[in-house]
C-alpha cells in the first residue's frame, strides 16, 4: 500500500471516527439509564403489544401448518389439468386426422299434418271416458240433490268385513 495513502488514512481515522466514536460512547453511558427507566415502564405495553401480535398472526400460523398439504394438492391440480388438456387435445386431433365424427343427427320435426293427427288421436281417447257421476245427497226439505263435494276418501263409507268361520 502506498505510504502516503496509509498516513492520510491514519489522519482521518483520529481526526473523524475517533472523536464521533468517543462522543458516541459517552452519549450511550450518559442515555443508558434514561433507557433502561424507559423500558421498565413500557414493559407491560411491549408484553400486550407481543401478545396482540401472536393473536393477529394465529391464523397465519394454523394456515402455516397446511403449507405442505396445500402444496400437494396444488400441485396435483396442475398436473390433472394439464393431463386432461394433453387427453382432451390428442383426443381431438385424432377424430380431426382419422375422420372419426359421428354425423349429426336433425331432430325430427313436426309437420302440420302430424300435429293435427295427433291432435285428433288424443281427441278420440278423451271421449271413451265418460264422467263419473256426482253423488245423491238429501237436502233439509227433504229433495234429493247432487252435492258439489268432490268425491275423495274422506266422502266415501269404509264397509268391514266379517270373519266368519262357516
Amino acid at each position: 500500500m502506498n505510504d502516503y495513502l496509509a498516513i492520510l488514512l491514519t489522519i482521518l481515522y483520529y481526526v473523524l471516527f475517533l472523536p464521533i466514536y468517543k462522543i458516541a460512547q459517552w452519549i450511550i453511558v450518559v442515555v443508558s439509564p434514561i433507557w433502561f427507566g424507559l423500558h421498565f415502564l413500557l414493559l407491560p405495553f411491549i408484553h400486550l403489544g407481543h401478545f396482540l401480535w401472536q393473536a393477529a398472526l394465529l391464523p397465519l400460523n394454523v394456515l402455516a401448518k397446511f403449507e405442505t398439504l396445500y402444496v400437494f394438492l396444488g400441485v396435483a391440480g396442475i398436473i390433472g389439468v394439464a393431463t386432461g388438456g394433453i387427453l382432451y387435445f390428442g383426443i381431438w386431433f385424432l377424430n380431426t386426422a382419422l375422420n372419426l365424427q359421428a354425423p349429426e343427427e336433425e331432430p325430427a320435426r313436426r309437420t302440420p299434418a302430424t300435429y293435427r293427427a295427433e291432435r285428433k288421436r288424443k281427441k278420440r281417447a278423451m271421449q271413451g271416458f265418460v264422467k263419473a257421476p256426482a253423488p245423491i245427497s238429501m237436502s233439509s226439505s227433504g229433495k234429493e240433490t247432487l252435492s258439489s263435494r268432490p268425491r275423495d276418501l274422506l266422502s266415501q263409507t269404509i264397509l268391514e268385513e266379517d270373519d266368519s268361520d262357516y
